[in-house]
């Protein structure tokens, strides 16, 4: 129709008309394509605000396995420590639900990283990864996949040293039931319908050798090298969830 009109008032040169004509199609166009971008840029904002929430979920639930973990392994650290000290002093003792406690807590416990990294991988995997309209907040889910790399690395040294020298000590040397019967770090309780035994548990001489120092000593260090790993880790998933609060209250998110 306003090609028509456009001319109609050509043939009859209306001039001024034509300019109001064109400037009618123009601003028609300029309306068009900006009512475009703000629908793009407000399905764009949604999506972000939709992602961030995911990472955010993500990152809060790590956060706190990998702090619980921490715990433990300090625990665990502590634990290895009391049964060092037992094992280089030919007089010390130690009563035997004490001891299998120990034992089962610096020697039989393997924990394991737990970081939940679903939404960085979908959007990683999808090409999505730039809908974070945040330089710095990529940078760090980027970071923390090489520390969470290396903190794994950590973790199959010390799961190499547990089956090699550990496990077949344990199994060869010690009363697995008195191990058995004692609660993990993580307080669960004991097996059920473990057998109850009477009779008398010596300390196995294994605990006074220079065998069972030494795998106290290479258990305890690889456990302080994952330590220092998870502490990195833990550390950047703090800046991720702090740098994920402030790009939703730059989107108004909560407000």
């Amino acid at each position: 129709m306003i090609l028509r009109r456009v001319i109609a008032h050509f043939r009859r040169q209306e001039w001024t008309a034509i300019a109001i004509d064109l400037v009618i199609v123009v601003l028609g166009v300029v309306i068009g394509i900006q009512v475009s971008n703000w629908n793009a840029d407000r399905g764009d904002r949604l999506a972000e605000i939709g992602y961030l929430g995911s990472l955010e979920e993500d990152v809060s639930s790590s956060i706190a396995r990998l702090q619980d973990q921490i715990v433990l392994m300090e625990r665990q650290q502590a634990a290895r420590a009391a049964l060092l000290a037992y094992s280089n002093d030919a007089e010390a003792t130690l009563p035997a639900d004490e001891r299998d406690r120990l034992v089962a807590q610096g020697l039989f416990y393997l924990p394991s990283l737990n970081i939940s990294q679903v939404t960085f991988e979908a959007l990683k995997s999808s090409g999505r990864l730039g809908a974070i309209r945040s330089e710095a907040l990529v940078s760090e889910l980027l970071a923390i996949s090489a520390d969470i790399a290396a903190a794994l690395s950590r973790e199959r040294d010390e799961i190499e040293v547990t089956y090699l020298f550990s496990d077949p000590m344990l199994v060869g040397e010690f009363d697995m039931l008195g191990l058995f019967r004692q609660p993990n770090l993580s307080d669960a309780p004991p097996l059920p319908g473990l057998p109850e035994t009477r009779r008398p548990r010596a300390a196995p001489e294994v605990m006074k050798s220079l065998r069972f120092g030494n795998i106290l000593l290479y258990r305890s260090y690889f456990t302080g090298e994952r330590l220092s790993f998870l502490h990195k880790v833990l550390e950047r998933l703090q800046k991720i969830a702090a740098l994920i609060d402030v790009r939703q209250a730059e989107l108004g998110v909560g407000q």
